[in-house]
């Protein structure tokens, strides 16, 4: 028999201001090249949709350690019909992501987004989940 089955939960969270945000992009225009994929700026065109992006971006950055700051193309944001985002990390298999989510919200000057991730093995979750039955 082999040990317990390691899970771990990760979370990152980020705040954007609106207008440090905007003066950036406008300051630095190759930004939005450097930080988007192309898929993401051809699906975005609102100041407050790319903030939320970006925040969605440092939250994983900070709930990932092994995903760079740098690294902006290995994140992508899209959203569902529903409006819900979902995100798509690249290489992600090798981060052993059982599940993740994000959320990303708006008021005012502010944007922010959270990330969370469960890491593990898959056969770890179904280990685990076999034991808690």
């Amino acid at each position: 028999m082999t040990g317990a089955p390691t899970m771990t939960i990760k979370t990152g969270c980020d705040l954007v201001y609106l207008p440090k945000f905007q003066a950036a992009l406008q300051r630095t225009p190759q930004l939005l090249a450097r930080l988007f994929t192309p898929h993401e700026l051809a699906h975005t065109n609102q100041i407050t949709s790319l903030a939320g992006k970006f925040a969605v971006k440092e939250a994983v950055i900070k709930a990932l350690p092994t995903v760079k700051a740098g690294d902006w193309h290995q994140i992508e944001v899209s959203h569902q019909p529903s409006g819900k985002p979902t995100l798509k990390i690249v290489d992600s298999a090798q981060l052993n992501i059982v599940s993740s989510d994000i959320s990303i919200t708006h008021d005012g000057d502010y944007v922010l987004a959270v990330a969370v991730f469960l890491l593990g093995t898959y056969d770890d979750f179904k280990s685990n989940s076999a034991n808690q039955q």
